[in-house]
C-alpha cells in the first residue's frame, strides 16, 4: 500500500480504529462530522466498528462502511457483515483504505452455540496485513462484548490469546487496535497483554480516556430510545479503547506517533461517535 504523501514503496503508514457508533440514532447528523475528522486526519486506513447493514429509508440501501468510503474517498476493503440479536440488523468490522490491494483475514472470536450471552454483536477479529520495505506490519481490530458480559468477554479474549500469536509469526509489529472494553485496571487485559508479549502505546498510566466523548450526548440517546444505563452527568471518561503492539527483534518498524481524534467536529450537541478514535503512524526505522 502506497500513503498519499509519498510515492514508491511505502515507509510510513497512518492506521485509526473508531468506534463510529454505527446505530442509526441521529446517524444523518453525525455521518458528516464522521467524514470530517477522517478528512483532518488522512489515514491510510482506518479500520471501523459498530458498521452495519443499511436498513433505514435515508440510506437507500448503502451501508455504513458504503457511506464512510463515499464520503472520505477511501474504498471498502473489507467487512464482516455478521448477524445480530436483531432479525434485521447485522453489523461488524470494517476496514477502509487508500488502496485496495490489502491482504486481510477473519476470526470469529466467540459465538452463540458456546457462549450463552454474548450480547447484541458478534465479537470478530479483522486483521490486515502490510508490506513496508521488506517488513511485515500485521494489525488486527475488533469489538469486544460489552464489561457486564463477562462470560461473553472471558471467550473472547481467551480467543484472541490463541489467535494472534500465530499471526504475527513473521511479523515485524503486531498491533492490536480496538473497542476492548477493558479498563486500564482489568485483570481480562492484564492477562492478553501478558499471554501475548502487548504493550500499551501510550503506556496505561498515561493513556486518555476514549468514552464517552460526551455523557450529555450519550444520555440522550438512551432516553430517545427508551433504555435504562443513563451515566452520571459528573463521571469522567474512561480508557476502553486500546493500542497495544508487540515488535519484532531487530525489527525496523517503528510507531512514531499516536493520538486519538473524535470531537474536532460538532453539530450542537452532538458529537461523530460516543468514542473517540485512536490512530498510528509506523515508519521504517
Amino acid at each position: 500500500m502506497t500513503p498519499r504523501s509519498a510515492p514508491g514503496a511505502p515507509r510510513k503508514l497512518r492506521i485509526a480504529c473508531w468506534n463510529i457508533w454505527g446505530f442509526s440514532w441521529e446517524w444523518p447528523r453525525r455521518r458528516p462530522l464522521v467524514a470530517a475528522e477522517l478528512a483532518d486526519l488522512k489515514p491510510d486506513a482506518v479500520f471501523l466498528h459498530e458498521t452495519r447493514s443499511a436498513s433505514r429509508p435515508w440510506e437507500n440501501g448503502e451501508s455504513t462502511p458504503a457511506q464512510v468510503a463515499a464520503d472520505s474517498g477511501l474504498v471498502v476493503v473489507d467487512w464482516i457483515d455478521a448477524p445480530t440479536t436483531h432479525a434485521t440488523a447485522r453489523m461488524g468490522p470494517a476496514l477502509l483504505a487508500a488502496e485496495p490491494r490489502v491482504e486481510t483475514s477473519r476470526h470469529q472470536l466467540a459465538d452463540r452455540k458456546s457462549v450463552t450471552n454474548l450480547g447484541f454483536h458478534e465479537p470478530w477479529l479483522l486483521t490486515a496485513r502490510w508490506d513496508l520495505n521488506g517488513t511485515h506490519l500485521v494489525v488486527a481490530s475488533t469489538h469486544l462484548p460489552m464489561q457486564g458480559l463477562q462470560n461473553a468477554q472471558q471467550a473472547a479474549v481467551d480467543r484472541l490469546a490463541e489467535v494472534l500469536p500465530p499471526l504475527s509469526d513473521d511479523a515485524g509489529l503486531l498491533v492490536l487496535l480496538g473497542d476492548l472494553n477493558l479498563a486500564p485496571l482489568s485483570t481480562r487485559l492484564y492477562a492478553l497483554m501478558q499471554a501475548v508479549g502487548l504493550e500499551s502505546v501510550p503506556p496505561l498510566r498515561d493513556a486518555p480516556p476514549t468514552w464517552p466523548t460526551c455523557i450529555t450526548m450519550y444520555n440522550r440517546q438512551v432516553l430517545d430510545y427508551g433504555r435504562s444505563g443513563l451515566l452520571h452527568p459528573e463521571a469522567p471518561p474512561i480508557r476502553i479503547d486500546h493500542l497495544l503492539v508487540r515488535a519484532g527483534a531487530h525489527s525496523p518498524l517503528k510507531i512514531v506517533a499516536e493520538g486519538r481524534f473524535g470531537t474536532t467536529h460538532r453539530d450542537g450537541d452532538l458529537y461523530a461517535s460516543d468514542h473517540w478514535g485512536l490512530w498510528f503512524d509506523v515508519a521504517v526505522a
